[in-house]
């Protein structure tokens, strides 16, 4: 009994943290839901909603969100690339976990970057010299996805041959 005793404590311990990281995890979640319901009904939203709308109508090449707000660069039209940026609209710089709120409403209203096969997903983060770390999240068209996506008039018969 005694042996046995270390043990049962340690793994008592281990599933009260395993509890523990689960509760604030949800809390974590449930407040995240809470800040992209408020961006949801926020005019910086309505001021968005237009590139949001040209984002579902075309291919997207690449999504890029850091504190200054977002970019999208589209596959079509060719080199075609749309910048909403927090101080052209009177608004400050995003703090972290706006930043994350703004990825979800993005992955919520354009849900095809969330596609794994055809998007990746990139979190990149930046010490800076005063101690202060910036995070970027970047989704990026995988190169089969774009190819198949670049090659596909050829296929469906929208391009025609031209007669010489």
């Amino acid at each position: 009994m005694n042996g046995s005793f270390p043990y049962l404590m340690i793994a008592f311990m281990g599933i009260a943290l395993v509890v523990y990281l689960m509760v604030t995890d949800r809390r974590r979640m449930r407040l995240q839901r809470l800040r992209v319901k408020k961006l949801y009904s926020s005019p910086m939203f309505e001021a968005m909603r237009p590139t949001l709308v040209r984002a579902q109508k075309f291919s997207i090449e690449s999504l890029t969100i850091d504190k200054t707000g977002f970019s999208l660069r589209f596959l079509f039209p060719f080199g075609y690339e749309t910048h909403f940026r927090m101080r052209d609209f009177g608004y400050p710089n995003l703090t972290a976990e706006k930043q994350e709120a703004l990825l979800l409403l993005l992955e919520e209203f354009v849900p095809k970057l969330t596609t794994h096969e055809c998007y990746a997903f990139r979190t990149i983060r930046t010490k800076l010299l005063d101690g202060h770390v910036e995070y970027q999240y970047k989704y990026i068209i995988q190169t089969d996805y774009k190819n198949l996506l670049t090659r596909a008039p050829y296929y469906d018969g929208s391009l025609q041959s031209q007669v010489w």
